[in-house]
C-alpha cells in the first residue's frame, strides 16, 4: 500500500540561477552598500523600530549541503556570523510568545527580532542549537513529523543531492521502467531536473517508505555516489525524539509544521495534519503547542478560521516584511536567511531598509498603474 510522505515533485531545490537574476542581485548589493554608507540603514532601523522582525532558517549544513542548495541550507560559519551580528548590534532577540505578547501590549523593544527554524532538520540540533546556546538566544523550531517518526532522509532532497554529486553524464535506467529508457541523460541541470521529476514523482506516488529508501539506494548506485553517508550522516534527516526533548528542556520552542509538510485547501485534511503533528510532538515537550508554520509558507485567508478552530495562536508565512501591531497573528511575515544571502542583504532586511524599499516600489507601481489606466 502506498504511503504518502511529503516534499512534492515540484520541490527541486538546486540549480544555477539565470544570468538576469545574477546581474540583478549584483546590482542590488551595490545599491545596498551605497545606501548603508549614506546612513539609510540606520535611518530605516530608527523608523521601523516598533516593528517585529521575524527571521527564518531551514537547513544547516553538516557537510556540503550549503553548496548543493544555498537557498535552503546555511553553513555553520555564516550562521555564527549572523547571530554575532544581532548580538553585537544590539538587536533584542525574543521568544516568539513573548514577542507576540509585547507587540499586543505596545511595549516591544526597539528592533525586536524572533528567530524561527522550519522543518526540523538534524542540522538544527547539530549546528544551530550549539550556536544559539553559545549566544543565549531563543528560537522557535517548527517540526514536520513524518520523517521525524520514520527516521529516514527526506527522499526528494536525498535523490536531488545524489544527482548533484554525480560525475556521470547519464543514468542507467535498466529495471527502472518508470524512466522509460535504457539510459537517460543527466549532463545538464535541465536534464537532471527532468530525471528528478520522474524519480521523485514515482517515489512519492507509487512507493511506500521502504520502497523510497530502496529507490534512493538504487539511484545512488547508478549515479556512482554512495548513499550510505547520506543516511548515516543524517544530511537530510530530521531531529529525533531524544533531540527534540533535549532542545525543549534547554528552552528551544518546539512548534507545529504539519505531519506531512502539506496544508491542503480541505478543512478536514488540513486539521488532520495539525492533529497528527501535535500527536507526535506534544508528548515530547509536555505542553500544548499553539504556534504554526505554513508548509512552504503558502497560505489562504480561507484557512485562518481553521487554525483558530484548532487552537492555533499564531502562524508564520514566507511573505517578506515586518510585523506591526495590526498584522494578523495568523499571517505573520518573515524574511528567509540562507547561504545565498550576502551580509549586506541580511543587514538591509534586519534594519528594515529592504522592507521600506519594497513598500516604495509597491507605491510607485500603484501610481504607475493608475496613470496607465487614465
Amino acid at each position: 500500500m502506498r504511503e504518502t510522505s511529503s516534499y512534492s515533485v515540484s520541490s527541486i531545490v538546486y540549480g544555477r540561477p539565470p544570468i538576469k537574476a545574477v546581474l540583478y542581485l549584483s546590482f542590488k548589493r551595490v545599491l545596498y552598500r551605497a545606501c548603508k554608507l549614506l546612513g539609510l540603514f540606520a535611518l530605516a532601523r530608527l523608523l521601523t523600530r516598533k516593528a517585529l522582525r521575524i527571521v527564518t532558517y531551514h537547513g544547516f549544513a553538516i557537510t556540503d549541503e550549503h553548496l548543493f542548495s544555498p537557498r535552503t541550507f546555511i553553513s555553520a560559519e555564516k550562521f555564527e556570523g549572523r547571530m554575532s551580528f544581532l548580538v553585537d548590534k544590539g538587536f533584542p532577540v525574543l521568544d516568539l510568545g513573548e514577542a507576540l505578547d509585547r507587540i499586543d501590549r505596545g511595549d516591544l523593544p526597539a528592533g525586536a527580532v524572533v528567530l524561527t527554524i522550519d522543518d526540523g532538520f538534524y542540522g538544527t540540533y547539530e549546528v544551530a542549537y550549539p550556536v544559539l546556546a553559545k549566544h543565549s538566544l531563543p528560537a522557535t523550531v517548527y517540526v514536520t513529523t513524518y520523517y521525524m517518526v520514520k527516521g529516514n532522509p527526506i527522499f526528494g532532497l536525498a535523490v536531488q543531492y545524489l544527482l548533484w554529486k554525480t560525475q556521470r553524464k547519464s543514468l542507467d535506467a535498466r529495471s527502472l521502467d518508470f524512466l522509460g529508457a535504457g539510459s537517460i541523460p543527466i549532463a545538464t541541470d535541465a536534464e537532471k531536473n527532468r530525471a528528478l521529476q520522474l524519480i521523485i514523482g514515482y517515489g512519492e506516488m507509487e512507493c511506500d517508505e521502504d520502497g523510497r529508501m530502496r529507490l534512493a539506494q538504487t539511484i545512488g548506485e547508478r549515479a556512482g555516489v554512495e548513499y550510505t553517508p547520506v543516511v548515516e550522516g543524517r544530511l537530510f534527516s530530521l531531529v529525533n525524539e531524544a533531540e527534540i526533548r533535549e532542545m525543549a528542556l534547554a528552552g528551544i520552542d518546539i512548534q507545529l509544521h504539519t505531519h506531512r509538510h502539506i496544508f491542503p485547501m480541505d478543512k478536514a485534511r488540513a486539521l488532520g495534519e495539525i492533529r497528527d503533528n501535535r500527536a507526535a510532538l506534544e508528548p515530547l515537550v509536555s505542553r500544548p503547542l499553539v504556534h504554526f508554520c505554513y508548509p512552504k509558507g503558502k497560505w489562504s485567508e480561507e484557512q485562518l478560521p481553521w487554525l483558530a478552530e484548532a487552537g492555533v495562536r499564531s502562524a508564520v508565512t514566507c511573505d517578506r516584511g515586518l510585523n506591526e501591531r495590526e498584522t494578523s497573528k495568523l499571517a505573520l511575515r518573515r524574511f528567509g536567511d540562507d547561504e545565498g544571502m550576502s551580509q549586506i542583504e541580511f543587514e538591509a532586511e534586519i534594519c528594515g531598509f529592504a522592507d521600506m524599499l519594497r513598500n516604495c516600489q509597491r507605491v510607485i507601481m500603484r501610481v504607475a498603474k493608475k496613470g496607465a489606466v487614465r
